[in-house]
């Protein structure tokens, strides 16, 4: 599958997991085939991040987890292809099934968690991350993440030498409680302020000039009824010229997932037409696809778009 010398965090995740679930072998192996050796030390790095973070004690109830929720991401898909569309239409609904229940959540982050280092589009979005849009955001920014959940990309941003503040919105207590476990784990010592806040109640700034040079909204959009007016309400607490990345996926049904973009054309478009300057997309098919099929069959993608408030 790869050399588990030279990658063994990963190494550590990936026995766990097949241990639990060997049928999964076949799909690991699609996986790391496709990465090369960059994106592979990029996993690794996420790998021994994620044992830092969850304790090595720990993995096999993530890795029973992730089996969980890739079952029922099998029924969400068999609805969306029976219908041609996700089965939840309002946010009420999945507040009701999903982000009020929470030991569903605890469970579906940990599942979101793994996915960042077993999945390629996942673990490729996550380096464009790291590696592109965090060091290319101005000195001195204060950034916001709205839904942090497990925590992962707000602690690169608390890594950053160039950025001075971490902030992280949420309307999940439980996805709160995760985050702020999260930072823990992993010995954060920036401060970080998480609150409980839904975007479209946040509160201006009394005045006084938005606050935020950079924003993160990954795989956020899908969750909302209307992710054009979640956008120009984050605008709205942005600085000029501030950045903006994005991570939704195209065509992946999920339990909570509400609003279905249908091509990657139409999640940049969402974009533009929300008021922010594209600076850059980039789109990453999911495991065992290439980038042609997957538009071909309406398989899922997931759309990074970096952007910037005019």
């Amino acid at each position: 599958m790869f050399d588990k010398d030279a990658y063994p965090h990963l190494a550590e995740i990936v026995d766990t997991l097949v241990s639990i679930w060997p049928e999964h072998t076949r799909f690991l192996e699609k996986s790391f085939s496709e990465r090369d050796i960059t994106l592979m030390s990029s996993t690794e790095q996420r790998a021994a991040t994620i044992l830092a973070m969850v304790g090595r004690n720990n993995i096999p109830e993530y890795c029973r987890d992730y089996r969980t929720l890739c079952n029922m991401l099998e029924d969400e898909e068999l609805y969306f292809r029976r219908h041609g569309a996700y089965r939840l239409k309002y946010f009420e609904d999945a507040v009701a099934e999903v982000y009020s229940n929470k030991a569903f959540m605890n469970s579906y982050m940990n599942f979101i968690a793994l996915s960042y280092v077993l999945w390629t589009n996942h673990a490729r979005a996550m380096a464009h991350f790291e590696e592109n849009y965090i060091p290319n955001i101005r000195l001195g920014s204060h950034h916001l993440e709205i839904g942090p959940g497990h925590g992962l990309l707000l602690y690169i941003a608390t890594k950053a030498s160039n950025v001075a503040s971490v902030t992280g919105w949420d309307v999940s207590a439980a996805s709160i409680a995760q985050t702020k476990k999260c930072l823990a784990s992993l010995g954060v010592t920036k401060p970080v302020t998480l609150v409980l806040q839904n975007l479209f109640d946040a509160p201006d700034e009394g005045g006084r000039s938005p606050r935020f040079d950079s924003v993160v909204l990954s795989e956020v959009l899908e969750h909302l009824e209307d992710p054009v007016s979640a956008l120009r309400a984050v605008s709205r607490h942005m600085a000029e010229n501030g950045r903006i990345w994005i991570n939704v996926p195209i065509n992946s049904p999920a339990p909570d997932h509400i609003y279905l973009l249908r091509s990657t054309e139409e999640a940049v478009d969402l974009v533009a037409t929300s008021g922010f300057k594209i600076i850059e997309h980039d789109f990453f098919p999911i495991t065992g696809t290439s980038l042609k099929r997957a538009r071909q069959w309406n398989l899922t993608i997931s759309a990074v778009i970096t952007a910037e408030k005019i």
